[in-house]
């Protein structure tokens, strides 16, 4: 079995241990639960065991004791470039919040007029720094341990071992979009993958992936803490992302227009400071990529599983949309 199909197999295996998790998490299994306990439960079990244990364990025996090049091979390392590296996370983690605010503005501004609702959205109540904290855990670091193993680890290097970095950083990105079943977070979602997985790719590291999709869930905590709490900054982020003025939809594409500029400027530094490929590709006209890799392109058979995968997850996720439109 190839490296492509072991990975793409222990992929698949975490995504529908998700799937049939989220499922679970739509029936009455969680009723006799406080919103806050069935938050932490929900998190702590698609997190570590859907996104980080199944996989891994599927990998490891996939693997038949071969193991002493896995982490490597999905960049558990250090960088290639220490100090490309800490700029590129930095850069990442300062631009992907603004875009994430200003994506969320126009998504929710499109959502109201079709009427769409996300069904069984439980929010999060911040009653004081322990709701904080715990968020904080939830929300930011789980999430940049396990969603980047699972899909800048597991996936990125799996599609990449057979196929080129073109082809494997659109789809992983594609498939974290989708990974998150949320019809508002998708789009953003994906283009966090797009970068997230540039930068993996041209640090030979997973390292600046995990500390920027940890500022920007990080920034995302506090933000929502800071609109609850009705501080000065929460009251001027809520009227903006509400998308109630011709002023709030004009900041809105001004902080949009700024941050993707600033993350091609980041994405084309970070094709600067990386070896020249051996292939050029470009990815959408600004960054170089490798064409394929020695072992050529990947068979239909090795990418069945995947396949199979993202019909399943957008089938889920458009019938969470239809339901948030007929709520």
């Amino acid at each position: 079995m190839s490296v492509r199909s072991r990975h793409l197999i222990a992929y698949a295996a975490a995504m529908f241990a998700l799937l049939v998790w989220q499922l679970l998490f739509y029936t009455d299994l969680f009723s006799r639960l406080s919103d806050r306990n069935v938050d932490i439960v929900y998190t702590l079990v698609s997190q570590i065991l859907c996104m980080g244990l199944v996989p891994l364990l599927l990998l490891l025996v996939l693997n038949k004791g071969k193991n002493g090049e896995l982490f490597q091979r999905m960049r558990y390392k250090a960088p290639r470039d220490g100090r490309a590296c800490l700029w590129i996370s930095l850069g990442m983690m300062a631009l992907i919040m603004p875009f994430t605010m200003a994506f969320n503005a126009i998504t929710n501004l499109l959502f109201q007029i079709i009427g769409y609702k996300r069904p069984l959205s439980l929010g999060t109540v911040y009653l004081g720094g322990g709701d904080l904290a715990l968020m904080l855990v939830l929300t930011a670091v789980l999430p940049a341990i396990f969603e980047e193993f699972s899909h800048r680890g597991v996936l990125l290097s799996g599609l990449q071992s057979r196929g080129s970095e073109y082809g494997a950083v659109i789809l992983s990105a594609v498939m974290f979009g989708l990974m998150h079943t949320n019809p508002s977070q998708m789009i953003f979602a994906t283009f966090g993958g797009l970068v997230f997985g540039v930068a993996v790719v041209k640090c030979d590291s997973i390292i600046p992936a995990m500390c920027a999709h940890f500022g920007n869930n990080a920034i995302a905590v506090f933000l929502d803490y800071s609109t609850q709490r009705q501080t000065a900054f929460g009251v001027w982020y809520d009227r903006l992302t509400s998308g109630g003025s011709v002023l709030s939809v004009g900041a809105t594409f001004v902080i949009l227009g700024l941050s993707l500029f600033g993350m091609v400027e980041l994405l084309r530094y970070a094709a600067r400071t990386a070896p020249k490929p051996v292939s050029e590709k470009m990815l959408l006209g600004l960054v170089t990529l490798d064409g394929y890799s020695p072992d050529g392109k990947a068979t239909l058979k090795e990418n069945a599983v995947l396949y199979a995968t993202m019909i399943a997850e957008g089938l889920f996720l458009l019938i969470l949309l239809l339901w948030g439109i007929a709520k």
